[in-house]
């Protein structure tokens, strides 16, 4: 009973939303970055003008109801608009502004322009469309959200971020699990992948060439090497991701696989989607402490901010300033002078708006404008409190 207790809480019990929160900033970079890409041949993919015309993608769904805005639809100015529709809410999805309203839009879309045309995608397209969905039932705007900083600042949310609920994101685990257990699974009913040839035949797609790879590569016994060592890390990312003392050394390993992938084949976007899943099996706590400790290394970055004197952050709208710097950085501290001082470890003095802003990534959409950053430092002060008189501590500090 104590084992399926555990199994019970590890599945459904409470996590930080910090994981959850980063995995909706890439899902929803990859995906603006994917249809940004594919808006070049807007005409071709997606009109009556292009090579898919509505009737066409009517009849690959073979007259099925399958969630699609565009069913029918042969003006291609309202196609325009809804793809528009589209990157602007994988953009707020990305920036966690409205998450709720912006990831719903975001998959309801995703999932219309992939039935306008289907014959464009890859499996790769396939894992966005599932993880945008898992964003969209996780509390994904709790953490690293624009969301989050405008509740602290207004006073609507806790300094300290709540736990959730950790389904969803159990739920992105198991996915990647699905994905590279039955990728395996159907690999070893055929025939080359058993006979370690497989990896001979897929550079011979020249369609998919992008970089040169060494002769020896296409030859034994290096085709059989890749072959079943792909078997073995694809196997390694579905099971033993879940174990932390290998974690590690599986997801390298899928990152290496990758790797080689992105850099020989010109499959768009697929590598980058895959590796932006393995997020999901780091927990929240660490996804924060990793971010700290990195922080701490990167001494020559570090800032000494003093704020001016007599003056404190105020407690809610001072959290905000903190937050946006997520690799902790920043090291702010009560000043003596009348106005605000910025130096780095070198003691080398810096101008504290850029310096503060530069060194806060949750504060980047802000770069454009500088100034608002500089509102917002100085709308997070408060007059300092006076130290409070206790006479019977005093007394018993004299009496010692």
């Amino acid at each position: 009973m104590k084992t399926l207790r555990s199994i019970n809480e590890a599945i459904f019990g409470y996590v930080s939303p910090v994981t959850m929160g980063v995995v909706r900033m890439v899902t929803g970079f990859l995906a603006l970055v994917n249809f940004l890409m594919i808006s070049i041949d807007f005409e071709a993919w997606f009109t009556e003008k292009g090579f898919t015309p509505a009737w066409h993608a009517e009849r690959w769904g073979d007259k099925i109801w399958r969630i699609n805005l565009l069913a029918g639809q042969t003006d291609s100015r309202v196609t325009a608009a809804l793809y528009v529709l589209l990157c602007v809410s994988c953009l707020l999805t990305m920036l966690g502004l409205w998450t709720r309203i912006s990831s719903i839009a975001m998959f309801v879309l995703i999932v219309t322009f992939h039935h306008r045309n289907p014959m464009i995608l890859h499996s790769g397209d396939t894992l966005l469309r599932l993880m945008s969905f898992y964003v969209m039932i996780a509390p994904s705007g709790v953490a690293c959200s624009l969301d989050r900083l405008i509740k602290l600042w207004k006073g609507k949310a806790p300094i300290d971020l709540e736990l959730v609920s950790a389904w969803p994101q159990r739920l992105m685990q198991f996915q990647v699990t699905v994905v590279y257990f039955t990728t395996v699974w159907h690999k070893w009913t055929g025939t080359h992948w058993r006979d370690g040839t497989a990896t001979w035949f897929v550079p011979q797609l020249h369609e998919f060439d992008r970089f040169p790879a060494p002769a020896f590569m296409d030859r034994q016994p290096f085709v059989a090497v890749t072959t079943y060592s792909t078997l073995l890390i694809e196997l390694a990312v579905a099971f033993l991701a879940y174990a932390k003392p290998l974690r590690k050394w599986a997801l390298l390993g899928g990152v290496a696989l990758h790797a080689g992938i992105e850099y020989r084949f010109n499959i768009p976007m697929f590598s980058f989607i895959m590796v932006s899943t393995y997020l999901a099996f780091y927990e929240g706590a660490e996804v924060s402490s990793w971010a700290k400790r990195t922080g701490q290394q990167w001494k020559r970055l570090l800032l000494q901010v003093t704020l001016p004197a007599g003056r404190d952050f105020d407690p809610q709208r001072g959290a905000v300033v903190k937050a946006v710097d997520a690799f902790s950085l920043i090291d702010y501290r009560q000043g003596a002078e009348p106005g605000w001082k910025a130096r780095t470890a070198l003691d080398e003095e810096r101008q504290v708006t850029l310096a503060t802003l530069l060194r806060s990534p949750g504060a980047w959409p802000l770069l454009l404008t500088p100034t608002l950053w500089k509102r917002i430092l100085e709308g997070s002060l408060t007059a300092q409190s006076a130290p409070q008189h206790h006479p019977a501590r005093a007394e018993a500090v004299e009496l010692k």
